[in-house]
C-alpha cells in the first residue's frame, strides 16, 4: 500500500487526526446529550437506550469490512466516503423529528465511524515524519485522547449555554460541520495516491463479511441487550454460537487464500502469533476500561454528591493521563513491548485501588480523585500506544487497514463487555447494600468500590502473564548443564 505520496504531508495528518477526534468525541457527546433527547422526543427509556446502543452496533460491524475496503480500494476514497456519510448523519441526527429517524440517523454514522477510523489509523501511521519524536500511533492515540477530553466539556458547554436556543440538536450540527471539513480537507491535502494499493484489486470478500458479521452480532448484541433485558437465558445460545461461527471463518479465509480469492481478513494476518494474540489482549484491556467510568460517573454525582461540573473535570483527568502517556511512549521509542503493557497495567491497577480507597473516606474531594484516575489515564495511554504499535508493526502496510479494522473490532467487544460485566457488578453490589440496611447514596458509594476491583484483578492477572511469560523466556535463553559443562562432566 502506497503510503508515500502525499501532496501536503503535514497538513494531511492534521486531517486524519481531525477525522478520527471528531469520530471519538461523538461517542461521548451523544452520552451527554441524551437526557435532552430523552425530554424533547419523550420516547420509553427502553427506546432512549437504544440510542447508543445503535452507533456501537453499526460501528462493531463496520470496522472490519470497511477497514479492509480501505486496503483494496484505497484509504482517501474511503476516508473521503465516510467524512461524507458522517456529514448526512450528522445534520439528520440534528433535524430528526422522531426517535426512529433519530435511530437510524445513529446506525448511518455508526457505519460512518466504522469507515473513518481504521483509515485515519492506518493513515496516520504512514503520513507521520519518519524521524519525528512522536510515532504517527502515538499521535493517533493521542489525538483521540484529546477528543474525549474535550467531548464533556463541549457538550456540556453546549447543554448549558444554549446558543440559539435549539439544545442538544447544537452537537450535531456540529458534527456534520466536522465532517464537511474532514471531507473538504482530504480532498485537498490527501494526494490522489494517499493509501492506494498497489496490487490490482481482487475483488470483497462477501461470504467472509457475513460470517464475520455474524460472529460479532452473536457476541456484541447478547451483551449490550442482556444490561437492558435483564439477563435473559436465551443469550447463552447466540454467544455460544461464536466459536463454531469463528471457525467457520476460519476454514472460508484459509480457502480462499489458497484459491487465492478474495479475504475479509487476510489469512496470513491470522498466521502471526503476535497480530492475534495483540488483538485479543485489545479486547482484554478495553474490557476493564469504559464501563468503571459510567459507574464512577454516577458514584461521584449520587452517592458522594460532586456536581456534575466537578464530576466532569474529574473523569477529564482520565484522557489527560492517556494523552500524556502516549507522547511520553512515543518520544521514548525502542522499548520491549511487555514493559510497556506491564507498566501500564501496574499504573491502571493503582489508580483504580487508589480511586476505590477514596470512596472509601469520609470526605473525599475531587483532586485525589482527578489524581488517582490520572494515574490509571497513564496506565491505559501505555497500553493502548504498546498494543496499536504492535498490530501496525507486525502486519505488512498493504493490509494496514484490515489490520487497524479488526483490532478496533475487538476493542469495541472489550468495550461492550466491560459495560456488561461491571454494570452487572454494579447493580449487584446496589442491590444487596439497599437490601441490608443501606442509604442510596451508601450503597452507590459501595457498589463502586466493589466495581474497582475489576479491572484492578484484570491489570493484576496481566502483570503475572507478563511475569510468567518473560521468566520462561529467560529460562529458555539460559544455558543448560549440558551446554556449560559437557553433560556435567
Amino acid at each position: 500500500m502506497s503510503t508515500s505520496h502525499h501532496g501536503h504531508p503535514r497538513l494531511a495528518l492534521s486531517v486524519v487526526l481531525f477525522a478520527a477526534a471528531t469520530t471519538i468525541m461523538d461517542i461521548s457527546l451523544l452520552i451527554i446529550a441524551l437526557p435532552a433527547i430523552g425530554r424533547d422526543l419523550a420516547p420509553p427509556p427502553a427506546t432512549l437506550a437504544l440510542v447508543p446502543l445503535a452507533f456501537s452496533l453499526a460501528f462493531a460491524l463496520g470496522l472490519l469490512p470497511l477497514g479492509r475496503l480501505g486496503d483494496l480500494i484505497g484509504r482517501r476514497q474511503v476516508l473521503m466516503a465516510g467524512a461524507a456519510v458522517w456529514t448526512v448523519a450528522g445534520l439528520a441526527t440534528a433535524l430528526a423529528p422522531s426517535i426512529a429517524l433519530l435511530l437510524a440517523s445513529r446506525l448511518l454514522a455508526g457505519f460512518a465511524a466504522a469507515a473513518l477510523l481504521p483509515q485515519a489509523m492506518a493513515l496516520a501511521s504512514g503520513l507521520a515524519p519518519p524521524d519525528g519524536r512522536v510515532s504517527g500511533i502515538g499521535l493517533f492515540i493521542a489525538t483521540t485522547a484529546s477528543g474525549s477530553i474535550l467531548s464533556p466539556l463541549l457538550g456540556g458547554a453546549v447543554l448549558t449555554l444554549d446558543p440559539g436556543g435549539i439544545g442538544w440538536r447544537l452537537i450535531f450540527l456540529y458534527q456534520g460541520t466536522a465532517g464537511l471539513l474532514a471531507l473538504s480537507g482530504a480532498r485537498l491535502t490527501l494526494a490522489r495516491s494517499a493509501g492506494r494499493p498497489d496490487r490490482k484489486t481482487a475483488g470483497f470478500d462477501g461470504r467472509g463479511t457475513a460470517l464475520a458479521s455474524l460472529a460479532i452480532l452473536a457476541l456484541v448484541v447478547p451483551l449490550a441487550i442482556g444490561r437492558l433485558a435483564g439477563w435473559p437465558a436465551w443469550i447463552v445460545l447466540p454467544v455460544a454460537a461464536v466459536l463454531p461461527v469463528s471457525q467457520l471463518l476460519r476454514r472460508h479465509l484459509d480457502r480462499a487464500a489458497a484459491l487465492n480469492r478474495p479475504q475479509i481478513l487476510p489469512a496470513s494476518l491470522l498466521k502471526q502469533p503476535v497480530i492475534v494474540g495483540t488483538v485479543a489482549l485489545t479486547a482484554v484491556v478495553f474490557s476493564a476500561g469504559p464501563g468503571i467510568f459510567a459507574a464512577l460517573s454516577t458514584v461521584l454525582q449520587a452517592g458522594i454528591g460532586f456536581a456534575p461540573d466537578k464530576t466532569g473535570a474529574i473523569l477529564a483527568a482520565f484522557p489527560v493521563g492517556v494523552l500524556a502517556a502516549s507522547l511520553i511512549v512515543g518520544r521514548l521509542g525502542g522499548q520491549p513491548t511487555d514493559l510497556q503493557l506491564g507498566a501500564g497495567a501496574l499504573l491502571f491497577a493503582l489508580g483504580m485501588l487508589a480511586t476505590r480507597a477514596l470512596l472509601g473516606t469520609g470526605s473525599p474531594t475531587p483532586l485525589p480523585f482527578a489524581a488517582a484516575l490520572g494515574l490509571s489515564g497513564l496506565g491505559m495511554g501505555a497500553l493502548v500506544t504498546a498494543l496499536f504499535r504492535a498490530v501496525m508493526a507486525a502486519a505488512p502496510p498493504a493490509d494496514h487497514g484490515a489490520a487497524a479494522g479488526v483490532q478496533q473490532a475487538f476493542q469495541q467487544v472489550g468495550t461492550t463487555l466491560s459495560f456488561a460485566v461491571i454494570g452487572l457488578m454494579f447493580e449487584g453490589a446496589r442491590s444487596a447494600a439497599i437490601a441490608g440496611g443501606a442509604t442510596a447514596a451508601q450503597a452507590l458509594t459501595g457498589a463502586g468500590r466493589q466495581a474497582c476491583l475489576y479491572p484492578a484483578a484484570v491489570f493484576s492477572l496481566l502483570i503475572a502473564a507478563l511475569l510468567v511469560r518473560r521468566l520462561a523466556a529467560s529460562r529458555r535463553a539460559s544455558p543448560s548443564p549440558e551446554d556449560l559443562g559437557g553433560n556435567g562432566r
